[in-house]
């Protein structure tokens, strides 16, 4: 048996990374008393277009940026190992076997909690984790997140989170759309990241 830890997992493309993200992981860490959270960046993400994703080494070296003033996180490349898309269920089952008898929180946002049912093999990953999400816009859309909580087929009230606390209300595809109008994102990304987005020319088309 492995050192017993409670451990958030929070995939997604990160493209950007932003302070969103930054605050909802810090309010699961706390929440939840976590160990530690992993960053696990998307390779190729099964549900969205590759179209505006930004290269894998650039989304990684902006997480390694945003994740330097944050003590209890770190940061996979496990997705990016895998050849293929990069599947949640299979990344659980790594995460599984390099820290055995650890107990996992799985960080989705809101749109992905609502269409969880369509995910590949949904119901094995439920056996696995504490799935968590957060409502990011309003109290319609905790609402449905609850009722969509009670239907979701193999889902255990003691195995569902809903985060608690007002939610930074920023998403990437906002800040992809301000780099390309030109606008100022200083308040949305971390500094360091918004220097790396200026420095590659990331966005701009």
């Amino acid at each position: 048996m492995g050192i017993y830890m409670k451990i958030g997992i929070f995939g997604g493309a990160f493209n950007p990374v932003h302070n969103g993200h930054l605050h909802l992981a810090k309010g699961y860490v706390k929440s939840l008393n976590l160990d530690k959270i992993i960053f696990v960046p998307t390779a190729v993400p099964p549900h969205k277009s590759a179209d505006d994703l930004a290269d894998f080494d650039d989304r990684l070296a902006m997480l390694e940026l945003a994740a330097e003033s944050f003590t209890n996180c770190e940061i996979s490349t496990a997705e990016n190992e895998r050849e293929g898309k990069s599947y949640t269920y299979d990344t659980l089952k790594y995460f599984e076997s390099l820290y055995p008898g650890s107990e996992f929180y799985l960080i989705i946002g809101a749109d992905q909690f609502l269409t969880f049912d369509k995910w590949y093999k949904s119901n094995d990953i439920l056996q696995m984790v504490t799935l968590c999400t957060a409502a990011r816009k309003d109290d319609e859309e905790r609402a449905k997140i609850l009722d969509f909580s009670q239907k979701l087929d193999g889902l255990e009230k003691s195995k569902f989170f809903l985060l608690d606390e007002p939610v930074f209300k920023v998403s990437s595809s906002q800040i992809r759309q301000m780099i390309m109008s030109g606008q100022d994102i200083s308040n949305l990304v971390p500094e360091k990241v918004k220097k790396y987005i200026s420095k590659k020319g990331l966005y701009r088309v």
